[in-house]
């Protein structure tokens, strides 16, 4: 589909502004996913050498609002990254 004008600088200037938002943003979001990762790791007891304790799976998943299995997988680090 072609432009209603023709094609200048503004648009160039535009489309590079875009993408230096969205680089920002897909940083914070790896930052944000990578802070998750690690407060799920770090609630489990058995990361600090601890015996697990039992409800701690169901709890984690609930508030991280992800499934059992992910939780599992990020604890058990097989988790994708």
């Amino acid at each position: 589909m072609p432009y209603p004008q023709p094609v200048d600088e503004d648009h160039y200037a535009d489309i590079e502004q875009a993408r230096a938002q969205l680089d920002e943003a897909a940083g914070q979001l790896e930052q944000a996913r990578e802070r998750l990762h690690a407060a799920v790791l770090a609630a489990f007891p058995e990361s600090a050498g601890e015996p697990a304790k039992r409800g701690v799976l169901a709890e984690v998943a609930r508030r991280a609002k992800f499934s059992r299995e992910y939780v599992a997988q990020i604890r058990d680090g097989k988790a994708v990254k």
